[in-house]
């Protein structure tokens, strides 16, 4: 697509000229600043010196030049929902593009030219009554950019492939307040797919490719109580055997909650299928109980997963990538039973292979690894809090002692050792590169943002 046509659909509104002195700076003082640096985990509280709203690329450009008038450091929000806060700060300037969320599909190329701050269940709302899909993920808070730039899965990345693979074209105002192109600039790309958020630059615009959309999703949930660690155990070797040969339009879960196991599993086809039919007679032999299928429109089956909407708090992590079950069995007998005894905590395994091992070259380092596991824990009263806080590291810590050691950039976490190679691997040090390209100044910054080579000045 020529420059032309790009510009004037997804930047639509970048072409009004505006001065900072129209926009001004949210401060500690302005009305609406505590909305604003609200994250949607509550339990973070940061404080910026300042916010600054953008909708444009116009507005980006001036507040990277405030920011760097102030040398202060810039973290980049579009939905807030970074785990570890990394889209707030604590004295620096945030870069606001929860309005930034443009949303254009253009039904003659397939394409969908979208803003950082769009949300997934807007953009589903765009998408879905034109038969297309982006795959991405389903909780329909959930900010484009940053599910993008960390890669980005859900239901239908095993047949797709992740959200970054469906990425064409990204323009982005760096460290320097340039705006950079893709089209020019092929390593952009590159690192959009999968190198992460908030490492050297604001990404103002991005153009997907979409998939058609299935007419219905099939799905069905099953459950089984564990009264043992033992338990759990098994069951979690039955689900990693049965996960392993799963056809790529169907996805599944494992979920280990106190004492009972939830398994899910999705389908782009009818769950009559024979393919599905398989997986459901493996998990009802081994215990499993469910109270049946159901085969729905898309839009409306979709909503099952949008999840909560409001900000809540929590304490959540990577659990690591995994071969299979033999990367957890020397620790799944301790990981069951600290899930038993800490209520509250999860352990939960979802699958990925499929279409995302054939995917782009790109900064996602991760495609050869089929299941990906997350930590997580949520409290009602406060007096839960350490307790759990406590549980989740000490569980990531026993995983990681036994040996898994790839984690998911959009699943940070503060303590991990080694993080950049375990968030990145072997692309790590040409992210390192392109900081230096980019951000010679270390302007976009978060406590896990891709550093400054050392010893390289800029």
């Amino acid at each position: 697509m020529k420059r032309r046509a790009f510009l004037s659909t997804s930047l639509l509104a970048g072409m009004t000229p505006r001065v900072l002195a129209e926009n001004e700076p949210l401060t500690p003082e302005s009305p609406g600043y505590d909305k604003a640096r609200q994250l949607f985990n509550s339990d973070l509280s940061l404080r910026p010196a300042f916010i600054l709203p953008c909708r444009n690329e116009r507005q980006v450009a001036e507040a990277i030049g405030f920011a760097n008038e102030k040398d202060l450091p810039v973290a980049v929000k579009s939905g807030g929902h970074s785990f570890a806060g990394f889209s707030m700060n604590e004295g620096g300037v945030v870069i606001d593009l929860s309005t930034c969320s443009q949303k254009v599909y253009l039904p003659q190329s397939q394409r969908l030219h979208a803003g950082p701050g769009a949300k997934l269940g807007t953009l589903y709302d765009v998408l879905l009554p034109h038969g297309r899909l982006l795959p991405a993920g389903s909780c329909a808070g959930v900010g484009l950019g940053g599910l993008t730039l960390g890669g980005g899965y859900g239901l239908f990345a095993r047949q797709y492939g992740l959200t970054c693979d469906h990425l064409q074209r990204v323009r982005m105002i760096d460290g320097r307040g340039q705006v950079i192109d893709s089209e020019d600039d092929p390593d952009l790309l590159w690192a959009c797919r999968g190198g992460g958020n908030g490492n050297f630059g604001v990404v103002t615009s991005m153009e997907f490719m979409t998939r058609p959309a299935p007419r219905v999703l099939g799905a069905q949930r099953f459950s089984a109580s564990v009264s043992t660690p033992a338990r759990a155990v098994k069951l979690m070797a039955v689900w990693f055997e049965m996960a392993a040969t799963l056809a790529e339009p169907i996805f599944s879960a494992f979920i280990l909650n106190g004492k009972k196991v939830t398994i899910l599993l999705t389908s782009s086809y009818a769950t009559s299928g024979p393919a599905f039919q398989r997986a459901v007679g493996t998990l009802r032999k081994a215990g499993c109980a469910s109270k049946g299928a159901a085969n729905s429109p898309l839009a409306r089956a979709l909503k099952r997963y949008y999840g909560r909407p409001g900000p809540l708090p929590f304490s959540n992590c990577s659990g690591g990538y995994y071969r299979g079950m033999e990367d957890l069995e020397g620790v799944a007998m301790q990981l069951a039973a600290k899930v038993a005894a800490n209520p509250g905590l999860i352990f939960q395994v979802n699958t990925l292979g499929g279409a995302i091992a054939r995917g782009p070259e790109s900064a996602y380092p991760h495609r050869a690894l089929p299941f990906l596991g997350e930590i997580q824990s949520y409290w009602n009263r406060a007096s839960q809090r350490n307790k759990l806080v406590g549980a989740v590291k000490e569980l990531r810590v026993a995983i990681s002692e036994a040996g898994v050691k790839a984690h998911y950039r959009n699943y940070p976490d503060l303590t991990l050792e080694n993080w950049e190679e375990s968030y990145y691997g072997d692309s790590y040090r040409k992210l390192q590169g392109l900081k230096i390209r980019y951000d010679p100044h270390d302007r976009i910054r978060h406590p896990q943002s891709v550093r400054l080579e050392e010893g390289v000045l800029p």
